[in-house]
């Protein structure tokens, strides 16, 4: 009996070998990093001219898209600029025909000996004055016309926009601070912080070109809290080009959709991080 059970146990140590584990580089990598959503875009709403608000067109988190008309100021005083501007384009354009009529009927006397070059001269720089004074009367009549679209204030993005910091009946100048502010929700930024050296050390990544060969093997999904993870995945998109002195960790950026509006700037976040093995 004892005979059997040795040669159970030789025969089983020497059928028995190590298992041969997978190298560092090929397991995929996962660890967790503090985050926090940052808007990847905001936006000012002002205004380039001096008038009074007459209206508002939104209310305070409303959700509005680029070219929405936000704000009208009153426009009457850019109104009458504008009519006075096409009356004026209108004037010099009469003054240039007669001009044109000038210099080219002195130019047929002086062919026929009636009129001298002196006579001529005269009036081609008559034609020439009149013709720079209608393009100033046309630029004008632009800037006016501008200045009236100005009185309709629209959103320069699109996004959740603030509450107006003005009433009706207020009058802004020209240039003052912003009217309302406008934050896009989607898509968003999300920001974390690494450990530099750490993080190359644990990933055997010496020899790796930084940050671009990694950065392309990362994905980043979101845990809102112990029983909500977020459903959206991306990848970094950017690094900080220093790392900080104190922590020396290194901030990463990445773009993550939001079509629900669900993640909102400001918002603590844990940043899940798997690197996929190089291939």
């Amino acid at each position: 009996m004892l005979k059997r059970v040795l040669t159970f146990l030789l025969l089983a140590l020497t059928s028995w070998s190590m298992p041969v584990l997978p190298a560092r580089a090929q397991l995929q990598d996962t660890e967790r990093f503090a985050g926090r959503i940052l808007a990847q875009n905001k936006a000012d709403v002002s205004n380039a001219i001096a008038s009074i608000v007459t209206e508002i067109h939104f209310v305070p988190g409303q959700r509005v898209q680029e070219g929405d008309l936000l704000f009208s100021l009153d426009a009457t005083e850019f109104e009458l600029a504008l009519s006075t501007e096409r009356a004026n384009v209108l004037s010099a354009e009469a003054t240039l025909k007669s001009a044109r009529d000038d210099f080219e009927r002195l130019k047929q006397l002086q062919e026929r000996g009636s009129a001298t070059g002196v006579q001529v001269l005269k009036a081609e720089v008559a034609q020439a004055f009149a013709d720079s004074v209608r393009a100033e009367t046309q630029a004008k009549l632009k800037g006016a016309l501008i200045d009236l679209e100005r009185t309709q204030i629209r959103a320069p993005i699109s996004g959740v926009i603030s509450a107006p910091q003005v009433s009706i009946g207020t009058y802004v100048k020209k240039g003052r601070d912003a009217l309302a502010t406008i934050v896009q929700l989607d898509p968003v930024r999300v920001e974390f912080q690494v450990p530099y050296v750490e993080r190359i050390d644990e990933l055997d990544l010496e020899n790796l070109h930084f940050p671009d060969s990694l950065l392309e093997r990362i994905q980043v999904s979101l845990e809102l809290t112990d029983t909500w993870t977020y459903p959206e995945k991306t990848t970094p998109t950017h690094v900080s080009a220093t790392v900080d002195p104190v922590s020396g960790a290194l901030t990463l950026w990445a773009e993550m959709p939001n079509p629900r509006g669900q993640l909102r700037p400001g918002m603590e976040v844990t940043v899940i991080s798997r690197t996929r093995p190089a291939k």
